[in-house]
């Protein structure tokens, strides 16, 4: 390795690593916020409190890391601009390219590191989390917490696959349902929607809902609606407290293991799908937005410096992190593809990038 291109890493891994831990700190305390009055209800101790806030680190820190490689990019260069060190970097014959093309790979490494953090750390984190909300400081029991479950996605015995919304094993009850029948060849036969359900007298009690039938070729024949309705379903209240995961903490194998289930028996899995491209969508901005930060360092000026380049990644997170926000919501919807959904930014600043690098070249 060049002595230079080691010197411009130098460079950038410091306002990296801080705009890392200083990014983290801002999210932390709009978190702080939003969970205040969760605090003051339950009174927790100090360590409890910080306990509790802390383990929510590792779940934003992946989300603002790409915006930090943005700012690590933008301060290295403005610095070495104000220095002038840029000028002798071109009057000795090195070109913007010589600068990006280091910058790019420790934006590819970054990228890696996020990826293996978010398959290992987050997912440990996030139950890390919901047992210190529940037990630690709700004062649930252990069995009583895991007695609840939210956005449950199963696979039944007899290849029904469930949406539930809520599901309370106290008094084995259950909201916003959707059971999906398929036969062995994947075709719909029934589909029951129903706000709720309770386990009764050995059997499942529906309550205002739709049954719906459909032929062969999956087209509805009849829709019923209904006050009351048995459901012989062979699922019993244990089978849905079995930890189900939702799609976000779920690994990306497990994901892809899923989803091709899921496809498989012909069931709707466009959110799966968005959140599967989530997950690699966010730490490949790692490198979108270093290639984007060095014609914009390049290029700042003698003058420029934290301000500056603080600035610029305030807009380009407000634009990144709510374009990936507006997007993900309608992939979530099925109002456009999952690919389209959380791929559209980076495809957006991956052609900006490298737009401006030929222009700053020549």
């Amino acid at each position: 390795m060049r002595i230079l291109t080691r010197y411009i890493l130098k460079e950038f891994s410091k306002p990296f690593l801080i705009a890392v831990i200083g990014f983290s700190v801002v999210v932390l305390i709009v978190q702080i916020f939003n969970d205040i009055r969760f605090i003051m209800d339950n009174k927790p101790g100090m360590f409890l409190t910080l306990k509790y806030f802390c383990l929510q680190v590792p779940g934003f820190a992946v989300q603002i890391i790409p915006i930090a490689v943005l700012f690590g990019v933008l301060f290295s260069l403005s610095r070495l601009s104000k220095n002038s060190e840029l000028i002798a970097m071109r009057a000795g014959g090195v070109s913007i390219y010589f600068v990006a093309i280091p910058l790019t790979i420790a934006g590819f490494f970054i990228c890696l590191g996020t990826i293996l953090m978010n398959e290992t750390v987050v997912p440990q984190a996030t139950l890390m989390i919901e047992h210190t909300k529940k037990v630690e400081i709700m004062h649930m029991s252990e069995e009583f917490a895991t007695l609840q479950r939210q956005n449950i996605s199963m696979m039944g015995a007899s290849n029904e696959l469930y949406h539930i919304g809520f599901f309370n094993g106290t008094d084995n009850s259950m909201t916003d349902i959707l059971i999906l029948d398929y036969d062995n060849g994947s075709h719909l036969r029934s589909r029951i929607d129903a706000q709720s359900a309770k386990y009764q007298n050995n059997q499942w009690i529906f309550s205002n809902g739709y049954l719906r039938a459909f032929d062969d070729n999956d087209k509805e024949i009849s829709a019923q609606h209904f006050d009351q309705l048995p459901v012989a379903i062979p699922e019993k209240p244990a089978d849905f407290l079995r930890d189900p995961k939702p799609a976000e903490e779920r690994t990306l194998l497990e994901l892809v293991r899923y989803v091709q289930q899921l496809q498989r028996n012909g069931s709707d899995c466009h959110k799966e799908l968005v959140e599967l491209n989530h997950k690699l969508a966010i730490p490949f901005g790692c490198v979108i937005l270093a290639i984007l930060g060095v014609p914009w360092g390049w290029s700042m000026g003698k003058f420029s410096g934290v301000v500056a380049s603080f600035g610029i990644c305030l807009l380009v997170a407000f634009i990144y992190i709510g374009g990936q926000q507006i997007g993900q919501g309608l992939g979530n919807q099925g109002l456009i593809s999952p690919f389209l959904a959380t791929w559209s930014m980076n495809i957006l600043f991956c052609v900006i990038g490298p737009i401006l690098l030929i222009r700053k070249n020549r």
